[in-house]
């Protein structure tokens, strides 16, 4: 009972699913300059994000926060939960379909 009335305060925080849309939108702000619009990427000097494998999130995610090669560092620039939605957007393109 306790537990439920502070879920419906906001006391306790709820989680939610990612949006891709909003990760859409982050990533035309952040990421269509070097992996192309739907990630498509016109050059091959970057990393096309449509053959990312579905279980590396842990990958993706490290090199969005500490960069990797020509990738600059994302952290503190870009918020984990703002990550999480890029990565939906990125699953969404891709039809990863639901998580198991």
């Amino acid at each position: 009972m306790v537990l439920l009335a502070l879920c419906a305060s906001g006391a306790i925080a709820q989680t939610a699913e990612p949006d891709p849309e909003v990760g859409r939108k982050l990533y035309t702000s952040y990421c269509t300059r070097c992996h192309g619009i739907n990630l498509v990427s016109t050059s091959g000097a970057y990393f096309d994000l449509r053959t990312f494998p579905r279980d590396d999130k842990e990958r993706f995610l490290k090199s969005m926060n500490e960069g990797k090669r020509a990738m600059p560092a994302w952290k503190g620039i870009v918020k984990p939960e703002e990550m999480e939605a890029l990565w939906a957007y990125i699953g969404k393109v891709n039809n990863w379909g639901p998580s198991k």
